[in-house]
């Protein structure tokens, strides 16, 4: 009788821990898919109520009230916006600088676009342009070509999610300053190549499509090259530089980059009240997933790989990637780092924030002696 008992009871409790091991395996798996698997949609979270006297109310999303100048984008249509004017019962009211294209209307659903200018090309910031295809191991990439005096080449690198005109903003400044660009895109971008597994690996390997673009460059007579990437680009390009020591790389220039990608996975979790232990699952998932290993793609824990100089902008309301390694990073290597901070703009927004004192830091920093 005692033996039917124990068997019973050691019955139940191993189906118990199979139930658990996989509803634990399961949520591991959805949570890691909302890190490396590639989205290409778009969602318009803004309803905009009130149009008139150059001014625009919007509605819904937790960002339209940052202070700065903002894209709004919409299907079909785009306008700058301008600075807060008024803040209402779940209302926005912002400046409206110029409508671009399309119809600004009430009723019309947007979104707060911190890149600008919505579908914008180069053109779009009165920057030249050609659109050339880089060929990588897997296959052949769009990518903007702007075009310059200067023999050191910067590699635009956006961020996940993202594409080429995440760089806008800044590609006036770089056309000034004589040095030709790439805004480049990589695997798993929606008009681009895929991964063989069609996954992000985070870095780990979208950093031999930036190595591609520099081959290509260098058929076009350039000698060196800045990296410049935003958030994943970030990333992205702070593994290029490790793993190409001795490619003729000059200088980093990383926005909202993610040095450190523990960070903003366990943020992304406490937002959506996933548990610690649920995240630590999906950490595990993902490597299982990927074959990507956490401790490489730290970067702050590998600062001591770096010799070059490195800008990086970082901003303290960003929702998506912790400052606090940026910080580290800087106080790992102060040596190399200028690191500016801005409050307000959200993530990879400092631009926004404050446009000319982006862009006189990013002047100075290119200017100076390597």
């Amino acid at each position: 009788m005692r033996t039917k008992w124990r068997r019973r009871v050691l019955l139940g409790t191993t189906g118990t821990v199979v139930v658990v091991v996989l509803a634990l395996g399961a949520a591991g798996y959805y949570y890691s898919g909302l890190v490396i698997d590639p989205v290409h949609t778009t969602t318009y979270p803004i309803q905009i109520t009130a149009v008139g006297d150059g001014q625009v109310t919007l509605k819904g999303g937790g960002d339209t009230g940052a202070p700065g100048t903002y894209g709004l984008t919409w299907a079909g249509g785009n306008a700058v916006l301008g600075e807060a004017i008024s803040v209402g019962a779940g209302t926005v009211t912002r400046a409206v600088e110029k409508v671009r294209s399309g119809d600004l209307r009430p009723g019309v659903s947007a979104y707060l676009d911190r890149w600008m200018w919505g579908e914008g090309t180069p053109e779009s910031v009165g920057v030249p342009y050609q659109e050339v295809g880089v060929k990588s191991p897997l296959g052949v990439f769009p990518t903007w070509r702007t075009e310059g005096t200067s023999d050191t080449w910067v590699i635009a690198v956006h961020g996940r999610n993202g594409g080429r005109g995440e760089a806008l903003r800044i590609l006036p400044t770089l056309h000034d300053l004589g040095h030709p660009v790439l805004a480049i895109t990589y695997r798993n971008d929606e008009d681009a190549p895929a991964s063989p597994d069609g996954r992000f690996h985070l870095g780990a390997t979208e950093w031999e499509d930036v190595r591609a673009a520099m081959d290509y460059a260098r058929t076009q007579g350039a000698r060196k090259f800045v990296l410049y990437g935003w958030s994943m680009g970030g990333g992205i390009s702070a593994m290029t530089a490790r793993r190409l020591p001795d490619a003729g790389v000059t200088a980093l220039i990383l926005d909202s980059p993610v040095l450190d990608w523990r960070s903003p996975i366990a943020l992304g979790a406490r937002q959506m009240g996933v548990p610690g232990f649920l995240t630590t699952v999906g950490q595990w998932v993902i490597m299982a997933r990927t074959g990507l290993s956490f401790d490489d793609l730290d970067h702050v824990e590998h600062a001591a790989e770096f010799d070059l100089p490195i800008l990086i902008f970082v901003d303290h309301d960003d929702a998506t990637v912790p400052v606090d390694r940026a910080q580290a990073f800087a106080r790992a290597r102060p040596d190399l780092t200028t690191l500016v901070e801005t409050k307000g703009g959200g993530h990879t927004g400092s631009w926004n924030v404050d446009p000319d004192a982006y862009e006189r830091a990013v002047r100075e920093f290119l200017r100076s002696p390597r």
